[in-house]
């Protein structure tokens, strides 16, 4: 059980859904992000993770994890501002961990990425493959997790890395993944468009599947990298494809060239994950009915 918990990005959208679960189980919950919390917190303060005056507000008291979510995400953005993306994903961490050591936080789960080994298609991605980032978010995080390897060994501090694949689920409207996107594009509320041909194939795992992963390993104190999905993979085309049938209309976004430093596929092992006792339940095809349910309710426009 864990008592008390620091969330990092908990405003956004995968802390905000672990802040709600942890506070239906009576945890005392501090969030540290930029942005205002959509949900109830204990403690909110405002600020960037790489600042260490940030957590120097943090309330002296004991906590038992601290569920590292905040990040810069965006792949392509990376590419044109690595700086920010180094700053927030690397030194960010750096501070994470340090508060870690500083206050004998035993217990640090950190979201990471597959980007992390580059574009591997020849099969599987397993946590054992070598680290071969083709951008700069992929580098961020492969030193972020360099990093928490080397507080682990250090101050031993269980350190894990749950490398996510694509993530989806309600109360995402405002994120720039494809779910969101496509559902955003079914309604008229933006643009969509597909690189190259739509082949490109990715694990899509739902949210409430991902809060219990963070839950367990932070309450197991696990150590290391475990890669973590639902187990199959599809490629764009498929996905806008089953958007469409959610949505009752077919979709027939455009096509224009690919961008450079995307990954053509991810197709993950889930042996590790397994051996944790980490599962992901929930079908695409039932995650994404979920999901158009709330977009619909959310912003209140018709099927």
């Amino acid at each position: 059980m864990l008592g008390r918990v620091i969330v990092t990005g908990g405003s956004g959208f995968i802390g905000g859904q672990i802040a709600k679960h942890l506070k239906e189980r009576g945890t005392y919950v501090v969030n540290i992000d930029q942005n205002p919390p959509k949900v109830e917190f204990d403690e909110y303060i405002k600020g960037n993770i790489e600042d260490e005056s940030t957590w120097r507000q943090v309330p002296e008291v004991a906590f038992d994890a601290i569920l590292h979510l905040a990040a810069r995400t965006s792949v392509l953005k990376s590419i044109t501002d690595p700086v920010d993306a180094f700053y927030s994903n690397v030194t960010g961490t750096f501070q994470v961990l340090e508060y870690a050591r500083k206050r004998n936080v035993p217990a640090v789960v950190s979201a990471s990425s597959n980007a992390v080994v580059g574009n591997y298609t020849e099969g599987e991605i397993t946590e054992a493959l070598g680290l071969n980032p083709l951008t700069p978010y992929g580098a961020t995080k492969a030193a972020a997790e360099m990093l928490a390897s080397g507080y682990h060994h250090s101050y031993d501090i269980a350190t894990a890395n749950i490398r996510l694949t694509n993530v989806y689920g309600p109360s995402m409207w405002n994120k720039d993944s494809i779910v969101p996107r496509l559902m955003r594009y079914a309604v008229g509320e933006s643009d969509f468009r597909i690189y190259g041909e739509g082949d490109q194939f990715r694990d899509y795992v739902y949210i409430d599947d991902v809060v219990g992963a963070f839950i367990k390993l932070a309450e197991q104190r696990v150590t290391g990298t475990v890669s973590f999905g639902f187990g199959v993979s599809y490629t764009v085309t498929e996905v806008v494809a089953m958007v469409s049938k959610v949505v009752g209309r077919e979709l027939s976004p455009p096509h224009i060239p690919p961008q450079k430093g995307e990954m053509l596929g991810v197709k993950i092992s889930l042996e590790k994950a397994d051996r944790l006792g980490l599962k992901a339940s929930v079908s695409l095809e039932e995650g994404l009915s979920r999901t158009w349910d709330d977009f619909i309710a959310t912003r209140k426009v018709k099927r």
